[in-house]
């Protein structure tokens, strides 16, 4: 019964991310903005009493939650621009990182390395595509996810009344 709850959550999780992704991107930076704020606040606290190098470091991060839960929550438009950005960006790298490492398969004699390179090559492909297209990325990112769920959870689903006993 709870893997029935939970695939039928997962397939109208999906289907509101299909159909509502900016409010779903929305709905989330708030969410985190608020667990920054607290994350600040209960930093705050346990900083004002710790001691020492500890103390700094937690006020530190404290300071950093708090900016951070205060722009979430202030300028979310700015958050949900940089976020795909910073996703592209971590893409491309990713990709660029992974064509030295297929070139270091090659020198070692590995067999598959072209595979290495073609993925990577796809990857900086996919990573430049973001960059160039980032205030649709988010959307597209959820809506992706959506249908994922949908599947997972239908997918899910089948299975279960197909090997039902």
């Amino acid at each position: 019964m709870k893997n029935l709850l939970w695939n039928i959550l997962l397939i109208v999780i999906g289907i509101i991310l299909i159909l509502f992704p900016a409010r779903t991107i929305d709905i989330t930076i708030e969410v985190i903005g608020i667990i920054l704020l607290l994350c600040g606040v209960v930093g705050l606290v346990l900083g004002i009493k710790g001691q020492g190098a500890y103390r700094v470091y937690t006020l530190s991060g404290t300071a950093v939650a708090i900016a951070a839960g205060i722009i979430f929550l202030v300028q979310p438009s700015f958050v949900r621009a940089f976020l795909p950005m910073l996703m592209g960006i971590a893409i491309l790298l990713s990709g660029v990182l992974n064509i030295g490492t297929a070139f270091s398969q090659k020198r070692a004699g590995a067999p598959k390395w072209p595979m290495s390179l073609v993925i990577s090559i796809i990857t900086v492909i996919l990573g430049v595509l973001i960059l160039m297209n980032l205030d649709y990325t988010a959307d597209i990112m959820i809506i992706l996810i959506g249908f994922i769920f949908v599947f997972n959870g239908t997918s899910m689903l089948i299975m279960k009344l197909l090997n039902k006993v």
